[in-house]
């Protein structure tokens, strides 16, 4: 069974935290010449601990700034060992800033709660018809999507895992649909728990709404491959049916980053091919997107591995292939909300393949859609940023001009990280 540290707002500092002796220095240092607003600082174990004292690996880091202030933190356990393998802490840098965080270790007892600023959650109906938090899942066999002429509520909340955080909130369909949606937020409070009970969120609330509509597209980042052609001709096989088992795990819940696993066995793409696939999804609090690691297995070789961006209400796609990564967006008036809506795709050019779009219509099952292709070899995970600005979030999307800068500033972040050392203190 996983245990997962649930962290609330800061509330108290007991005396035992004073009281640590294992510590460490880390010097941490902002390459770009703009503010890096809650930029995510994730540390492994193995860096942390290495030449402490016997005894600290059973403790948590804590981070705080030179001043004494406590950083936001969780620890997570990646693997199901019991055992935290990385930590991970929200820091603002200002241009160029170069500063020093001290760590300290302290019992999990003594560790401080936090505000929830990332959240993933999978619920589901049980006898009571109530949603009742999982942990891990296996879709069902037979499994449609939902019928909502015949039943009011689905089987699982929002009809599958969400994952949010203050800025902007996911869901994906668990059924063979496999799609991605988006729910823009208008207010920083973890929201996935409340909505989807009864109340129709396709119109906009105090909180926000669903903001997309999917038909047959890759949506917001679903994933599809490249198939062997047929007539001369590409075929772009979705990701979500013709698979023996489909399941969920959730990772980490918070409060300052959220993780989930979907894992695909067995996925029929052709009568020749048949794959194994984990994609990992995690979100950080302060930012507009999420982070897939996608890994394919059962092949040898190379395989084009696919997602994209649903162009219902958009005709024109951005597509810039830098020194050190490749960029998709769109930005129109594409909300359900028939309101401004930036979308972007964001790769490291190392697994970047090219830039291609789905047929508006006809007999493919991937449509109206601009996607990447990325170079996936077997059993090496490839990674992906998905962006969703909405403008009724905040003002850098109200317009093309400044959604195309916020995208500038995220490339960067992306590309030239920021600079840590570490340094144990005797």
């Amino acid at each position: 069974m996983k245990h997962f540290l649930k962290i609330g707002i800061l509330c108290f500092l007991p005396g035992s935290l004073l009281m640590a002796q294992e510590k460490m220095h880390i010097t941490l240092e902002n390459p770009s010449d703009f503010i890096r607003n809650d930029e995510a600082i994730i540390l492994s174990r193995r860096s942390l601990i290495k030449g402490l004292k016997s005894g600290t690996e059973e403790k948590l880091p804590l981070f705080k700034k030179a001043d004494g202030s406590v950083l936001p933190s969780q620890t997570d356990d990646l693997d199901g060992d019991g055992k935290w393998d990385e930590a991970v802490f929200l820091l603002t840098l200002q241009p160029l800033e170069k500063t020093g965080i001290n760590v300290s270790f302290v019992k999990a007892g003594d560790f401080p709660k936090f505000t929830q600023r990332a959240h993933a959650r999978m619920a589901k109906m049980d006898a009571s018809g109530k949603f009742m938090p999982i942990t891990a899942e296996t879709m069902p066999e037979g499994m449609k999507p939902t019928d909502f002429s015949k039943t009011k509520l689905p089987l699982y909340h929002t009809e599958g895992p969400a994952w949010e955080n203050d800025k902007v909130a996911f869901r994906l369909y668990f059924d063979p649909r496999n799609g991605k949606d988006i729910y823009g937020k208008t207010t920083s409070e973890m929201m996935m728990d409340r909505i989807g009970l009864g109340e129709n969120y396709h119109e906009k609330s105090w909180w926000g709404m669903d903001i997309l509509k999917l038909g047959n597209s890759l949506g917001a980042g679903s994933l599809a491959i490249i198939g062997k052609e047929k007539d001369h001709l590409q075929s772009v096989v979705k990701l979500g049916e013709h698979v023996e088992k489909t399941s969920y795990e959730l990772i980490s819940d918070g409060p300052v980053r959220a993780i989930f696993r979907m894992k695909y066995k067995n996925w029929q793409v052709s009568p020749e091919e048949k794959y194994d696939v984990t994609e990992e999804i995690s979100i950080v609090g302060g930012q507009y997107y999420y982070e897939s690691k996608v890994t394919l297995s059962g092949f040898t070789g190379e395989r084009q591995l696919v997602t994209g961006i649903v162009n219902l209400l958009s005709d024109k796609a951005i597509q810039e292939i830098g020194e050190k990564d490749c960029l998709l967006a769109t930005f129109d008036k594409q909300s359900e909300n028939k309101d401004n809506l930036g979308m972007a795709v964001l790769v490291k050019k190392s697994s970047f393949l090219g830039f291609d779009e789905a047929p508006e219509s006809g007999p493919a099952k991937v449509q109206q859609t601009y996607f990447v292709k990325l170079k996936s070899l077997p059993g090496v995970p490839v990674s992906f940023r998905f962006f969703a600005g909405w403008e009724a979030a905040d003002e850098q999307f109200k317009n093309a001009g400044l959604f195309q800068k916020f995208l500038e500033k995220e490339r960067i972040r992306m590309s030239d990280t920021v600079k840590v050392n570490l340094k144990s203190q005797k």
